[in-house]
């Protein structure tokens, strides 16, 4: 059984991101210890707050075109150089407005001065080149030469930190240095794609390849910007209605869950394009596989989000200085709309990989006009509040989104409810009951989940095993 798991390509593909990138995260984990040893809350806000606004313009300047790239270089690879570099100068085109319109923004509601924009441009820039690079592995199902350039560049970031003299240690310097790594690290992304013949095909022209780019990948864009009030809207709701203290809090709690975060966002990323190909060919064995697959990506993400909530209080108050413990508690909430987010995202990929991206685009429209008030209320109570203010908005759209869900792909998701009140469960008590016990307490009740989820994965995963 164990032989036939390991030799698939899905689980190989998702083993190489999945571990890569739990050993960086893990890297940047102790990486974020030295810096916030160093930092106050009001420095590490600022600092997190530049990546995280430049982020916002990578998002928006990948003008939703990364999972059609993806697609369509996993069903054919020929396509690879016209999509890689032909998306590179639509990208350019598309961040340079995307920039301009934040200056506005930037002017009207934001706080940050000319030399924190530049760090922000600068940082969406390289980002942009770098997530299009891996796309193209992506594509070509090739998982272990991006997770272990990133794994490399995480150990020389934190040898850059660790060596980093305290007095120098501030913001600008910190970005200068993260900048400089970053622009080195897509270079080598380029040279590896080269070395390993990856750049199939030839270049059309910009225009006809642009416009085709974009009529497929239209509805994801629209859908990227529904979605920017809950998806990157967070700093700035905090950075208008609470302070910069909140601020760092919040993307603390958001690295201190990066690692869970990782798991589950590459395991979609690994069967993305899988399920894409098997769309076309084999639309049989992908009823079943989505059908009799989902509750294990469920139950993966509810035993992971508990492990966390249970111990994140021990974890934190021994890595983390005093000055950042209400962090703490933002992280326990926000690891459970992770668990939310993370099922909303595998119904995405789904309905993604079989070409129903009008659909994901309507339950965006939804979801972002039922959340957003939710959201700005919420940030004016600082990072918890916002945490709480997702985990409620995002209960309550999923009765909408399995409806619709149910209703387009007309497939039955086996042991749904099983999973939804196991869920609730383990929210429940790991949140609200376990701790105020004891750690040996704490413990049993870990090796009791674990335990039973191993029966219920043994028991239920044998009959699956046909599946190549």
């Amino acid at each position: 059984m164990l032989r036939k798991i390991f030799q698939h390509k899905v689980f190989r593909n998702f083993s190489y991101l999945t571990i890569g990138s739990i050993v960086s995260q893990l890297i940047g984990l102790v990486t974020v210890l030295k810096i916030t040893s160093v930092l106050q809350p009001a420095q590490y806000g600022l600092y997190t707050f530049i990546i995280a606004q430049g982020t916002l313009i990578l998002t928006v300047g990948d003008l939703g075109i990364r999972n059609i790239v993806i697609r369509r270089i996993a069903r054919d690879p020929n396509n690879t150089k016209d999509l890689v570099f032909n998306g590179a100068l639509l990208r350019t085109i598309a961040m340079v407005a995307t920039s301009v319109l934040y200056i506005g923004y930037n002017q009207l509601f934001g706080k940050l001065e000319t030399s924190d924009l530049t760090l922000v441009f600068i940082f969406g820039f390289i980002s942009c080149y770098g997530k299009l690079f891996e796309t193209a592995f992506l594509g070509h199902q090739k998982m272990l030469p991006p997770s272990m350039i990133n794994l490399i560049f995480s150990v020389i970031w934190f040898g850059i930190v660790m060596l980093f003299p305290v007095n120098k240690m501030t913001v600008w310097n910190l970005m200068i240095a993260f900048l400089s790594l970053n622009l080195l690290k897509n270079g080598t992304f380029y040279v590896v794609i080269k070395r390993l013949n990856l750049l199939q095909g030839k270049i059309f022209g910009f225009f006809h390849s642009s416009v085709n780019l974009l009529k497929e990948s239209w509805p994801y864009f629209a859908l990227v910007l529904i979605m920017l009030p809950f998806t990157k809207f967070s700093n700035n709701f905090l950075d208008i209605n609470s302070t910069v203290e909140e601020v760092g809090y919040f993307n603390l709690a958001q690295r201190f869950t990066g690692p869970i975060s990782f798991v589950l966002d590459f395991a979609l990323v690994a069967i993305f394009p899988n399920l894409s190909a098997m769309w076309v060919s084999q639309k049989k064995q992908f009823k079943t596989i989505v059908g009799e697959g989902f509750k294990f990506y469920m139950l993966l993400g509810m035993v992971l989000c508990t492990l966390f909530t249970v111990f994140a209080d021990e974890i934190f108050i021994w890595l983390f200085p005093q000055n950042y413990y209400p962090a703490v508690t933002v992280c326990q909430l926000q690891i459970w709309y992770l668990f939310l987010t993370s099922i909303d995202s595998l119904i995405g990929t789904i309905l993604g990989s079989v070409n129903k991206e009008r659909k994901i685009l309507q339950l965006g429209i939804v979801n972002s006009l039922f959340s957003t008030p939710i959201l700005f209320y919420s940030s004016k109570f600082g990072a918890l509040g916002l945490a709480a203010g997702f985990v409620i908005s995002f209960t309550f759209f999923q009765f909408y989104l399995w409806y619709v869900f149910g209703k387009t792909l007309k497939v039955k998701i086996k042991d749904k409810q099983l999973m939804w009140l196991s869920a609730l469960v383990l929210f429940s008590i790991s949140y609200f009951i376990i701790p105020n016990y004891s750690i040996y307490i704490k413990f049993y009740f870990s090796a009791l989940v674990i335990i039973f989820t191993g029966f219920f994965v043994y028991k239920n995963f044998k009959k699956y095993l046909y599946i190549q």
